[in-house]
């Protein structure tokens, strides 16, 4: 240890005695913002295994568990009774969940890989950001020279497992849908994202073409209303997440009319997602497929789930990692677990 010193200001850095720190230093794409002078930084990163984890942000996973929502649907719809997913469940139910499982998984990889690129590009404004300069990348804990293999080999896993499934099944549709949704997080990272309307539109898009690739991973149909309720319901989150972000604690107040535009915006995205959701419910169509119209009696549990989470953005002002409302309120939770039971309820019923 002669050869190092422990730096005043550091917060306790242990650097080596060459490494002379540099005020206002020069921070390019993929230099230490502290060492940029220096040619071996990238030792000073810790790189524990338990912050490359991180970078991957695990909490954000439970959003892939959207595939299973037209696989749940179709099982107890009448019009799909006699299709290969419905029947291969009566036969051979561990076939389909582990086809599932590894589509779920293949997303978590593919949705990882996105979150590393999205944090290596955003590293000089996330520090200033008070909840994202947490993340280990923004935090100089973890390097770039080992967050882009990590992206790299997310994506390739992920994309061998979409693969994977392809060869199994005998088609490719989930892997285009996987290969769609990862233009469409490049496209959102490096384009839209500081677009204000587009980009919330492109997030809900992202969140729709993972209901999509549950179906096409079965190879069941997937009702058009379905689809809008997904579209709007993810539009209302991204909506709350995005006026959150202006009064996360420590940033400064706004000053221009975007917040005000972002509650009107989130009053119709409110309203659109559960006018959708009634409609489907009633659709001549729906009770027709699943034999029943009762599943308009879920309606209050959906309403309850958007009036919780309109709480959650105005008065506590929490929206803005909607990951950890969706984990961690217990009232967004049990709404949630009372809307899959009564909805697994009734259409067991009515079958």
């Amino acid at each position: 240890m002669e050869n190092f010193r422990r730096g005043n200001g550091s917060h306790g850095r242990v650097y080596h005695r060459s490494a002379k720190p540099r005020k206002n230093a020069a921070r390019a794409f993929g230099e230490s913002a502290d060492w940029s002078d220096h040619q071996s930084c990238e030792a000073l990163y810790t790189n524990k295994v338990i912050d490359l984890l991180k970078c991957l942000r695990p909490g954000q996973w439970v959003k892939n568990l959207l595939l299973l929502a037209a696989p749940f649907f179709a099982f107890f719809d009448h019009a799909q009774a006699e299709s290969v997913f419905v029947q291969t469940v009566k036969t051979n139910p561990m076939s389909v969940a582990v086809t599932l499982a590894v589509a779920v998984a293949s997303f978590i990889l593919i949705s990882a890989a996105a979150y590393v690129v999205n944090d290596l590009c955003d590293v000089s404004t996330d520090r200033k950001h008070p909840l994202k300069q947490h993340r280990p990348i923004v935090a100089r804990k973890v390097s770039f020279g080992a967050a882009i293999p990590l992206a790299v080999l997310c994506l390739g896993a992920g994309l061998a497992g979409a693969a994977w499934i392809g060869l199994r099944e005998g088609q490719l549709n989930f892997l285009f849908v996987c290969v769609a949704y990862v233009v469409l997080q490049l496209l959102y990272t490096f384009l839209v994202k500081r677009l204000s309307d587009i980009g919330v539109i492109v997030l809900a898009v992202g969140f729709l073409l993972r209901a999509v690739a549950g179906a096409v991973v079965v190879q069941v149909y997937l009702s058009s209303w379905l689809m809008l309720c997904v579209f709007c319901g993810a539009l209302f989150v991204a909506l709350c997440k995005r006026r959150s972000a202006f009064f996360v604690k420590g940033q400064p107040v706004p000053t221009s009319n975007e917040p005000r535009i972002l509650d009107f915006e989130i009053g119709i995205a409110a309203s659109v997602t559960a006018a959708c959701y009634a409609l489907y419910t009633l659709a001549p169509k729906t009770v027709a497929n699943f034999g029943t119209e009762h599943l308009v009696y879920t309606l209050p549990f959906v309403i309850l789930g958007l009036f919780r989470y309109l709480r959650l953005t105005y008065q506590e002002q929490r929206a803005a990692v909607p990951e950890n409302l969706f984990l961690r309120d217990p009232i967004l939770i049990l709404t949630g677990i009372l809307w899959v039971a009564s909805c697994g309820f009734i259409l067991t019923f009515a079958r």
